[in-house]
């Protein structure tokens, strides 16, 4: 079952580019699938390694009764007699080179749950291949990296993987941990090998307002509520009628959001209207203005209340054309958006996020292109914000910044890059004298024109 799984998690990482690929210790150079009538010994020597390099990168092939068999999927490690290879720097740049304030060399270390083959670990893989894809774009750019990669899962000591692989602390920058627990121990690390630590995924971990080498991409979930409600009032409160309406779904998690929305109205004497998705039409109307545009919260996030209100909405406007309506969403919509996308533009969609990307974007139709002529498969389309990505702006952001910067490179808007995100804005502003957190925060709007928008605060 082992050697089942194993050989599952390296066809996912099979079609990767890899220029240097580490669990613990180990480091990586290619991977091989076994031909009919291959041996150890010829495997060894068509890649000029000893045998003892070759089961050392794979173990299980020094267990008792193992064969292998063809189909197999094996790593092939880097001679010690050899070192890991350098992207190089693309010979046809037309830029005049400049002597760059940061590493010659950015070193980046990913430390993610790779080998889990749990649906979090298929959603690293997809993560990884937005790093390569962006290390690629870099290496075009003349920016050379080198890229080293360590299994952390959920059970790994931490401690130990970082005594045992000394290559860590030369790292310029290592994206990771996953798992908030692991966060404060990698962190101390990172501060005193003075190592920028980028955290693409904790949010609860609060390493950043003490830590001045850390840098935290999410935003936690009530400074989210917090920053949504802020633009709500901003948008909406002098202007609009609001409706909230009720589904009858607490297992959505969207009541503590609009609970906290209408106390902030309350307290500002703005008066709110309160309905439910199953009144009756004639009642439903009544809670409707016909003086001034109207902005509906429902307190779910999930797609049947979502088109059951705008089946209710296009009820509503046959009765009564001339009523203006808004709605006021979650990120959650934006996986809906291929099938409601109509109704979306015909009720003034606004949807708070730190993310977004339009599928009709060049730049993203060439890389979901790219990404799936070289990975036989496009990026899980249910999951959001997209894993590739993701690990494709992170990585843009980050060693571009450290490449012209140095360590003194701390992602505000006063060090511009020139990168444009495909998916995450990102401006970080320091804590204190603590580490860095990501600020960003937009709305976006559905226009009823057919176009849309973004608002950034």
């Amino acid at each position: 079952m082992i050697h089942f799984v194993r050989n599952i998690i390296i066809t996912l990482l099979l079609a990767l580019p890899l220029s240097a690929l580490a669990q613990s210790s180990n480091q990586w150079r290619d991977i091989h699938k076994v031909k009919r009538h291959e041996t150890v010994f010829g495997i060894a020597r068509n890649y000029d390694i000893t045998i003892d390099e070759l089961l050392d990168a794979n173990p299980e092939m020094r267990e008792k009764g193992y064969e292998l068999k063809k189909g197999d999927q094996i790593f092939i490690p880097y001679s010690k007699n050899s070192k890991p290879a350098v992207q190089s720097k693309t010979e046809n740049t037309k830029q005049k080179e400049v002597a760059p304030a940061g590493p010659s060399v950015v070193r980046v270390g990913v430390m993610l749950p790779f080998l889990d083959h749990s649906s979090e670990g298929t959603r690293m893989v997809e993560y990884y291949r937005g790093v390569r894809a962006a290390l690629d774009t870099l290496s075009k750019e003349g920016i050379k990296t080198e890229v080293n990669l360590w299994n952390i899962n959920k059970d790994s000591v931490l401690t130990k993987v970082l005594a045992h692989n000394p290559s860590i602390a030369k790292q310029n920058i290592i994206l990771g941990p996953l798992y908030t627990s692991q966060v404060h121990t990698l962190a101390e690390f990172c501060r005193k090998n003075n190592v920028a630590l980028v955290m693409p995924f904790s949010i609860d971990a609060d390493d950043a307002t003490t830590n001045p080498n850390v840098f935290q991409i999410y935003q936690s979930d009530s400074q989210l509520a917090g920053r949504s409600i802020g633009a709500f009032i901003e948008r909406f409160a002098k202007t609009h009628r609001p409706i909230f309406v009720n589904t009858n779904t607490p297992q959505d998690g969207k009541y503590a959001f609009t609970k906290a929305l209408r106390e902030t109205l309350q307290s500002r004497g703005i008066k709110e209207e309160l309905t439910d998705i199953n009144t009756p039409l004639r009642e439903f109307a009544k809670h409707f203005s016909q003086t001034q545009p109207n902005v509906i919260i429902l307190n779910s996030a999930a797609y049947k209340p979502l088109e059951r209100l705008f089946e209710k909405l296009d009820s509503l406007k046959k009765i009564d054309p001339s009523l203006i309506i808004s709605t006021y969403g979650y990120n959650e919509w934006f996986i809906y958006q291929p099938n409601l996308e109509k109704d979306y533009f015909k009720y003034n969609v606004h949807i708070p996020t730190t993310y977004y990307f339009s599928r009709t974007s060049d730049r993203v139709e060439d890389f979901e292109r790219d990404y799936k002529n070289r990975y036989g498969q496009g990026m899980n389309p249910d999951c959001l914000p997209r894993m590739a990505l993701l690990g494709y702006d992170h990585t843009m952001y980050f060693v571009r910044g450290m490449s012209k910067y140095g360590r003194s490179y701390v992602g505000n808007e006063k060090q511009n890059t020139g990168f444009k995100p495909l998916q995450s804005r990102l401006e970080f502003k320091r804590l204190g004298k603590g580490g860095y957190q990501n600020t960003n925060f937009q709305i976006i709007r559905f226009k009823t024109d057919g176009t849309m928008d973004s608002l950034t605060y």
